[in-house]
């Protein structure tokens, strides 16, 4: 962030921001004394474009080496919950340092995000039951949680895709070119969201496991709200970093909601493919009873 000393002044008025003499210029960069639009000028930052990339406020927690690893890990899945405030953070590093943090946080989730829907051998109930379906073997069991995980990793890693393709490509078709990837790098780091949310995340998966929640119309709805707050914040967290991207205000809006339809358009398609590898929730059910008979 910018010294708290700095005054944000607003241009001369009939002033032209600097990278685009066609437009008028909003305020008069604090570090730099440039004239900017408001498409170049970052609030977050307090800053115009060309210094936020120039002098980044900082790196994203989990390229800062000089931290132990934990307090990496652990500073950089809070920032989640600071969309805007940590998307300046991505002005610097690059995007290949956060491969690592996507495979220690949205593997395991994506993984572990199939077991409670996909599993044909066992039954989930509340308050944290697991309950066998139609005595099966250890081999049986193991191979049914396997597969169930596999899907569940295949169908995140598919919704990420659906959602990242059209957010990084449309973020450099109409920002400007940043050499540490900002649209990369928040969907990097912010991956592990995806298999968080959604009626197959490990959110609502834990809600249903742990409540009673039955045919309850209010607490059905709770639950489903609860469940789209981390999709939510992936959306804010690539929206703000869209702008650090160099994407104008209106834009960024615009290049994530693009990418949010392609990926609920892309979801249900999905579904249907996969449907055949399904758990029966009726056959289910059934065994279910029958079991606790």
């Amino acid at each position: 962030m910018s010294d708290p000393d700095e005054q944000i002044e607003g241009a001369p008025e009939g002033a032209s921001c600097a990278e685009h003499p066609e437009r008028g210029a909003l305020v008069t960069c604090p570090r730099c004394g440039s004239y900017c639009c408001i498409a170049c000028w970052q609030p977050t930052s307090q800053r115009c474009h060309r210094c936020l990339v120039l002098d980044p406020p900082g790196v994203t927690p989990w390229a800062d080496r000089s931290r132990g690893l934990f307090a990496r890990f652990a500073s950089t899945v809070i920032d989640a919950a600071r969309p805007t405030g940590s998307a300046a953070g991505f002005a610097s590093g690059g995007w290949r340092s956060a491969i690592s943090f996507a495979l220690l946080t949205f593997v395991p989730l994506a993984l572990l995000s199939g077991v409670v829907p996909f599993t044909h051998r066992l039954m989930f109930a509340p308050p944290f039951r697991v309950v066998p379906l139609n005595d099966p073997s250890a081999t049986e069991l193991a191979l049914d949680v396997a597969g169930a995980a596999g899907l569940g990793l295949l169908v995140n890693f598919a919704l990420l895709a659906l959602l990242a393709l059209p957010y990084v490509s449309l973020s450099r078709a109409y920002g400007k070119p940043v050499e540490s990837e900002p649209a990369r790098q928040v969907m990097l780091y912010r991956a592990w969201l995806v298999p968080m949310s959604g009626h197959v995340g490990v959110l609502l998966s834990a809600l249903i496991w742990a409540i009673p929640i039955g045919e309850d119309a209010t607490l059905i709805a709770l639950a489903e709200v609860v469940s789209i707050v981390p999709l939510l914040m992936l959306l804010w967290a690539m929206s703000a970093t869209a702008r650090v991207s160099g994407v104008g205000p209106v834009a960024s809006m615009v290049v994530v909601l693009v990418a949010f339809l392609l990926m609920s358009v892309g979801e249900p398609l999905l579904g249907q493919q996969l449907a055949p590898l399904l758990p029966d929730a009726e056959a289910t059910r059934e065994a279910f009873e029958a079991g606790m008979q």
